[in-house]
């Protein structure tokens, strides 16, 4: 058996923890640390070390190529997108991470830089852009799409044909009915039932 790619967590709030225990739980990465953001107090996550700021991820690109955001995105995706964006331009990879309890269809498609968590689905001929995170016991079924810098929180239900348009948040339990479009930029608040198309940049709540 091969031994682990090193990978670093760009962000150390209450997701990281998410993504810390999903990594620990697979074969491929073992995490080198973890980068916060300037000003932070924080020394250490689930015992690891917080090496730095985002200010040294130029440095650290010597000892280790692989990246995951692990900022969290609960309203806007901003931070979530400079972090892959700034690092991705430094030279990372973003490996898919996907916890050893999740689904995914041997004919899905997931972009560079998701995590999928525990208990989450992926069925079949679905497509999941880049810099994603699909939560626990999130469920994305047959041929819908989730744009990238999206966020399908737990126990989230996205039906067959569903569009979900880039940087969109979709709150835990929402269920958003098959066939429909989520335009880009819209926040899906938890437990909304969605039977009719969403425009961009809209509130449902």
């Amino acid at each position: 058996m091969g031994s682990k790619q090193e990978i670093i967590l760009l962000g150390a709030g209450g997701h990281c923890k998410s993504c810390i225990e999903v990594i620990s739980g697979i074969s491929q990465y073992s995490i080198m640390g973890i980068i916060d953001k300037d000003g932070s107090s924080t020394k250490h996550i689930l015992g690891y070390d917080v090496m730095g700021t985002d200010k040294d991820l130029e440095s650290l690109l010597l000892r280790c190529s692989d990246a995951l955001v692990t900022v969290g995105q609960i309203k806007s995706p901003e931070i979530r997108i400079s972090l892959f964006e700034r690092a991705k331009s430094l030279g990372f990879s973003f490996p898919v991470i996907s916890s050893k309890h999740s689904y995914i269809s041997k004919s899905a498609r997931i972009g560079e830089g998701t995590i999928l968590l525990n208990h989450s689905l992926i069925n079949t001929s679905v497509k999941v852009d880049a810099n994603c995170i699909i939560n626990t016991k999130a469920l994305i079924e047959h041929d819908a799409r989730i744009g990238s810098h999206c966020h399908v929180s737990t126990g989230a239900i996205i039906n067959g044909g569903v569009i979900v348009e880039d940087r969109c948040f979709i709150g835990s339990g929402a269920i958003i009915h098959e066939g429909i479009t989520v335009g880009a930029d819209s926040i899906i608040s938890a437990g909304q039932v969605i039977r009719d198309d969403v425009p961009s940049n809209s509130v449902v709540k």
